[in-house]
């Protein structure tokens, strides 16, 4: 959302609000400063979407959600008037109390599934799902290194284990690849090849709601993104998308590869993201507190979310970060290398007197929801 007003000397001043973890960050900026605004609208369709999903989901007894974030929950809470409460129909989560909390009326009815503590070369699954009848759902979310993550690659990460490193030695090279149907997105699906009876629904968002519900994957998905051309601008500013989207860093991080279009390679860039959860994947989590080193990467040492050491390296290597963020700035700073700042007044000044105060910025308030050309 943007709004516009006059300080009392004449200038248009411009407030953008940003999501920032559940709530909403402003950022103010002076109408020259100001490049592209993208702010995808709510459009949404839940009501809609939860008729689709009660007539596709029938025959399962099982229902696995793979997140929390805002669209699910929105469209499970509509979805909840159809689930039988004889108990013939199961929901399923990694955090129960997460959905119940959301979602008051199935309160007592969510069974927390437990992804297997065995990680080999064999391919395990969480039995909720190897059973089959299941009928997954997940929000998506473009991703670097998968392309996009669907339900079914949701699935994949959450129930089976190994599975991010099966895709990650399997990818074509280092080059960053979003809303693409990519090797490393094979990988990961073909684990969850025979089971039988289960079917897998991915929520698409718009401004944050339901907007669409698909079988596929990045192909389905990019019909229902808005594509935006932009010229690069010397800055700009990334939301990662707020709540279950920057609860740590690591998602955060991923999320906001695709907005490099938006920016000039030296350029600046101001990543809203409130990481609540701290730092996130193993690999970034140790390269946060110097267990991982070049003796490690020489050995073809690999820990969950490796891929995202080369994310961290190339932003520090190509444009200058600054971070409005609740991570301590032991790490954001002292191990990260980016700037810090405590509020959105703050980390601007910092961008400006890097990119000079003539700078214009584009503003992309909802990462995972912009494709940007």
């Amino acid at each position: 959302m943007i709004e516009a007003g006059a300080e009392p000397w004449g200038q248009i001043v411009l407030e953008i609000w940003v999501p920032y973890g559940e709530v909403e960050s402003l950022l103010t900026l002076q109408a020259e400063n100001m490049g592209e605004l993208i702010d995808p609208t709510p459009e949404g369709h839940t009501e809609e979407l939860a008729q689709i999903l009660r007539d596709r989901s029938k025959g399962h007894s099982k229902i696995l959600l793979c997140d929390e974030r805002p669209g699910t929950l929105k469209l499970i809470r509509s979805f909840s008037q159809f689930v039988p409460q004889d108990g013939s129909v199961k929901l399923f989560s990694t955090n129960p109390k997460a959905v119940e909390s959301a979602i008051p009326e199935l309160k007592g009815r969510v069974l927390k599934v437990i992804p297997p503590a065995i990680d080999s070369s064999e391919v395990m699954l969480s039995p909720e799902l190897a059973d089959g009848d299941s009928f997954v759902i997940a929000t998506g979310e473009p991703d670097p290194l998968l392309g996009y993550v669907d339900a079914r690659a949701a699935a994949a990460l959450l129930f089976s284990p190994g599975s991010r490193r099966a895709a990650y030695e399997s990818r074509e090279g280092d080059t960053l690849r979003e809303l693409e149907e990519t090797r490393a997105h094979h990988t990961l699906v073909s684990r969850l090849e025979g089971l039988h009876g289960t079917s897998y629904a991915t929520v698409v968002t718009r401004g944050g709601e339901p907007y669409a519900l698909i079988e596929g994957g990045a192909k389905d998905a990019r019909a229902h993104f808005s594509t935006q051309q932009l010229n690069p601008a010397k800055g700009v500013v990334v939301g990662a998308g707020g709540r279950g989207y920057d609860n740590t860093f690591s998602n955060s991080l991923r999320l906001m590869m695709g907005a490099l279009k938006a920016v000039r390679k030296g350029g600046d860039i101001l990543l809203v993201a409130e990481c609540r959860d701290g730092i996130g994947s193993e690999a970034l989590q140790m390269q946060a507190e110097k267990r991982l080193g070049d003796g490690n990467l020489r050995k073809a040492f690999y820990a969950d979310g490796m891929e995202e050491l080369g994310y961290l390296s190339a932003l520090k290597e190509d444009y200058s970060v600054t971070m409005l963020t609740s991570l301590p700035d032991l790490y954001s700073s002292g191990r990260f290398g980016f700037k810090t700042a405590k509020n959105a007044s703050e980390a601007l000044q910092k961008v400006f007197s890097s990119a000079g105060r003539g700078a214009k910025l584009h503003v992309i308030t909802r990462a995972p929801e912009t494709l940007l050309s």
